[in-house]
């Protein structure tokens, strides 16, 4: 066991322990906060093979764990696995390895109903004060989020080496629709990784609210690094990447390249601009003096970017929408063939200038933003929309016409999305 240890790798897993009786809420909801924040997770229903639990734990620390948190239940006083194993082992690991983390997620409540902070160690039945010094956080929602925030904290200051020594890249992993398990980590700084969604096309609503939690986590990782270069690996749904890509922005992180599934790079610029030889153009547009407006005006642009034009999703929408919109604007690439990645800043960039104009042009109005476009693109134009307010939809075709008809594809609002808000890109979850 400590042979593997003598170096730890900061990008390995954390590893957590508790008692199944009255454990497994908090462990699932923690497991999630932390996959969705970046940071890959050993737990025993999602990733270890039946077997007996110690030859379980084994196989953890031999595959590699760069830290462990005990979740601390009042059951846990009769978890022999807990107590005897699993705990003893991860504060040993913690004790001898400095980059080792070790946290714990406490739901001990004293007779005043407070965090009983002395809980641990007596129901661990460890020497009083021993885990004194272990960041502990109530089991709370707000607690998870904090414990998580101090583990995030701690692996990229682990890994400023490594930025380094990498030319100063900061990697990125992202997926959306992927079934999170350690294995699918990548050595990546931050894996993020939501919960899969049983919606053949929209995201899981609490794996976006797990996002809303934690994605202002992100544009402080990467200065916290070092990292004057960011490189992001993965897909999923396009409201996530554009989320994700307000929480980047160009002021925060100065140079973005995104590697889609084939290994080719979109590299984005850092200004949003209109060109005099543009990529893109305006298919139609229009303006709706009906409309009425409850305090601010709200303004459409649909970022159809795909081969071969399709307008009844979005026409739909200016149909549902006319009480609000005031104004749209329907931008297309010139030829409607497939997108050169080496041209895609520049793209980026004339769109951001599309959706910033037709803003301006309408008092500052909030922009619904409806995406049809490759998924490196969703992340390039949402890094380049610092200060605007955007409502990000998804497209589904599962809402029938009438019960037992066709389906009728549509948008659906999904985030809203603000860069410069302070509490992270996500202001509120929409589905």
């Amino acid at each position: 066991m400590t042979g593997r240890h003598q170096t730890l790798d900061p990008s390995d897993p954390i590893f957590i322990s508790y008692r199944q009786n009255d454990g497994t809420a908090i462990t699932a909801e923690l497991a999630w906060i932390l996959r969705t924040a970046g940071i890959p997770v050993w737990r025993d229903r999602d990733d270890l093979p039946p077997g007996d639990t110690e030859a379980r734990l084994d196989q953890a620390i031999a595959a590699g764990i760069s830290g462990g948190i005990l979740v601390v239940t009042p059951d846990v006083v009769n978890s022999r696995v807990v107590k005897m194993v699993e705990a003893p082992r991860l504060i040993e690991l913690h004790q001898r390895h400095q980059n080792f983390v070790l946290g714990i997620a406490n739901s001990v409540r004293n007779v005043e109903s407070r965090t009983d902070y002395d809980a641990p160690d007596r129901l661990l039945e460890r020497r009083p004060g021993q885990l004194s010094g272990v960041d502990q956080n109530p089991a709370t929602r707000e607690g998870l989020k904090a414990l998580t925030r101090g583990l995030v904290w701690h692996r990229v200051a682990s890994l400023r080496e490594r930025v380094e020594n990498r030319e100063q890249t900061f990697n990125l992993s992202l997926q959306t629709r992927n079934t999170p398990q350690v294995y699918d980590r990548t050595g990546a700084e931050l894996d993020i990784r939501l919960r899969p969604s049983d919606h053949e096309r929209l995201p899981n609503a609490e794996g976006l609210h797990d996002l809303k939690d934690t994605i202002g986590l992100l544009p402080d990782a990467v200065t916290r690094s070092g990292a004057h270069r960011l490189c992001i690996r993965g897909g999923g749904h396009l409201s996530v990447g554009f989320a994700v890509g307000a929480a980047l922005p160009s002021s925060r992180v100065g140079k973005m390249v995104v590697i889609d599934q084939k290994g080719v790079d979109w590299e984005s610029q850092n200004e949003s601009n209109l060109h005099d030889m543009s990529k893109v153009q305006i298919l139609d547009e229009g303006k709706n003096q009906s409309a009425i407006s409850l305090g601010r005006p709200s303004v459409a642009i649909y970022i159809d970017l795909l081969p071969q034009r399709s307008d009844t999703a979005f026409n739909r929408f200016l149909e549902e929408s006319r009480d609000f919109i005031v104004a749209w604007r329907h931008i297309s690439n010139l030829d409607n063939s497939l997108i050169d990645p080496r041209d895609a800043g520049r793209i980026a960039s004339e769109i951001a200038a599309h959706i910033r104009a037709i803003s301006n042009e309408n008092n500052n109005a909030q922009t619904h933003i409806l995406l049809r476009c490759p998924f490196p693109l969703a992340l390039l134009v949402g890094r380049l929309t610092n200060t605007l307010r955007c409502v990000v939809y998804e497209w589904d075709d599962s809402d029938p016409i009438e019960p037992g008809g066709d389906y009728r594809a549509r948008y659906v609002p999904t985030l809203k999305v603000r860069a410069s808000a302070s509490d992270g890109a996500i202001e509120e979850v929409l589905i």
